[in-house]
C-alpha cells in the first residue's frame, strides 16, 4: 500500500492501540461487516474523483493514525528516489508522536537507504505544506506543484520540484472502510520532476517522472492486510510516454481474505484510466530459505478497465523478472522495540522485497497498441 517503508513499515507502525491478544474473528471491530472497499462505495461506475487542494491537506488526527506523504521519481537517467514523512500516532497513552523521514537512492552504483527522525513538525495555515527541523514540503498557491527540501548534510540534501502533468485523483471518496477503521488513498500519477539529489557528497540530477501519493492509515496496522504489493512504472518508446502505478492489499481472513487494488494507466502525459480490477501475477515463484516465503521469480502486473473520457476498454501489462534487489526488509527489525513487541504479537516475521528493474509496459486502449520501455520500482509484502 502507499502509506510505506517505502509502503510498509508505517503499515505496521501506527498503533492505534495496545491489544490483548491475536484477535479472533469476534474480537474484531464490526469484522461480519468485511471491508468496504472505496471502489465499492462508488454509485456511478466512475471511480475517478479529481483530487481538490482540500484533498490534499493533512488530517493530523488526534486519535490512533499513521500518514504519509511520498514522492517517487524514476530519472531520465535511470536512478530511483523515494523521500517520505511519516507522521504516526501511536495511540497508546504516554507514547510521543512520531515524525520520521525515510528515503532511497538508487543508481549510479549506489543503494543506499535513510531513515531519520524529525523535530518541529508544523503544518501550515491550509494544510497543505509542512516544514521540519530536516525537510520541508510546499505546495504552490495554484494547486500544481510540491517543492521538496531536505537539509541533513552528513548523508543526504534533496531539492525537487514535483510539477503535475496528469490530473491527480482518488477513486470515489478516497476511502477503504474495515469495520470502524479506514485507509485512505489520494494521488498524483504523472508528474514531471526536476532538481537534485545529493547523497554522501555526490550531486544527480534527479529530472525525470514522478509519483505523489497521500496516505492515512486509521486503524491498527495487524488488521489491515496480510499481504501488499506496489508498483511504480515509467517508460518512453517511440514518441510515446507512459506512466503506472498500481496497489494491492490482501486482508487478514477475519476481514474476509478480501483483495482490495486501486491502479492508474496515464500516457503521454494524461491520465486515460483508473483501474479497480488491477491484479498482480505471480508467474513463478522461488522458496527463500532466509525469510521462510516465496517471492516471485516473474510478474504479471495487469491493469485494466475503461477510460475516463470516452469509455474504451484498456489494459495495460508490465512483465519483469525481479533481478535488481534493493533490500530485503525485515520489518520488525526497523522498529522501535515497544512497538515491535506489540507487533510481534500479530505477525510472525513480516519481510517487504523490494527491488527496482528495466521493464516493459504493453498498453492497449481500444485497437491502439503500445509498447514502452523503462523502469519500475516495486515490492511485495509478506505479513502473515
Amino acid at each position: 500500500m502507499w502509506s510505506s517503508l517505502t509502503s510498509s513499515v508505517s503499515n505496521l507502525t501506527g498503533y492505534s492501540q495496545q491489544p490483548a491478544a491475536t484477535p479472533n474473528p469476534g474480537d474484531v471491530p464490526n469484522a461480519g461487516e468485511g471491508v468496504k472497499s472505496a471502489a465499492s462505495l462508488v454509485k456511478d461506475g466512475k471511480y475517478f474523483t479529481d483530487l481538490t487542494r482540500k484533498d490534499l491537506e493533512w488530517t493530523i488526527a488526534s486519535t490512533a493514525s499513521t500518514e504519509t506523504q511520498t514522492f517517487y521519481v524514476i530519472s531520465d537517467q535511470g536512478y530511483f528516489c523515494h523521500i517520505q514523512l511519516i507522521h504516526s500516532n501511536l495511540g497508546i497513552w504516554g507514547a510521543p508522536l512520531s515524525i520520521q523521514l525515510t528515503a532511497r537512492f538508487r543508481g549510479n552504483g549506489i543503494n543506499k537507504f535513510f531513515s531519520v527522525n524529525l523535530t518541529n513538525f508544523t503544518l501550515s495555515a491550509d494544510k497543505t505544506s509542512f516544514t521540519t527541523n530536516l525537510m520541508s514540503v510546499q505546495l504552490s498557491p495554484d494547486g500544481t506543484k510540491f517543492t521538496v527540501q531536505v537539509t541533513n548534510p552528513s548523508d543526504l540534501i534533496a531539492s525537487l520540484t514535483f510539477e503535475k502533468v496528469a490530473s491527480g485523483y482518488m477513486i470515489g471518496e478516497g476511502k477503504t472502510f474495515f469495520g470502524d477503521g479506514y485507509v485512505s488513498h489520494k494521488f498524483w500519477p504523472a508528474c514531471k520532476v526536476s532538481g537534485m539529489l545529493v547523497v554522501d557528497g555526490q550531486a544527480h540530477d534527479m529530472g525525470g517522472d514522478g509519483t505523489v501519493v497521500h496516505a492515512v492509515q486509521g486503524m491498527r496496522p495487524h488488521l489491515t492486510a496480510s499481504k501488499w504489493s506496489f508498483v511504480d512504472f515509467a517508460g518512453k518508446n517511440d514518441g510515446h510516454s507512459a506512466k503506472l502505478g498500481l496497489v494491492q492489499f490482501t486482508t487478514p481472513e477475519f476481514y474476509g481474505s478480501t483483495t482490495v487494488t486501486q491502479g492508474a494507466v496515464s500516457v503521454d502525459g494524461k491520465l486515460i484510466g483508473v483501474s479497480v480490477e488491477s491484479k498482480n501475477e505471480f508467474v513463478t515463484t522461488e522458496h527463500d530459505p532466509e525469510t521462510g516465503y516465496s517471492p516471485p521469480t516473474e510478474i504479471n502486473y495487469i491493469w485494466e478497465g475503461k477510460t475516463i473520457a470516452d469509455g474504451k476498454e484498456f489494459k495495460a501489462v508490465v512483465n519483469v523478472k525481479p533481478k535488481g534487489l534493493c533490500q530485503k526488509v525485515d520489518l520488525l527489525a526497523e522498529m522501535p522495540w515497544a512497538v515491535r513487541k506489540l507487533v510481534s504479537t500479530f505477525v510472525a516475521k513480516p519481510i517487504i522485497y523490494q527491488w527496482y528493474d528495466e521493464a516493459t509496459a504493453t498498453i492497449k486502449v481500444g485497437s491502439e497498441e503500445h509498447r514502452v520501455s523503462g523502469h519500475v520500482y516495486h515490492e511485495a509484502t509478506f505479513v502473515l
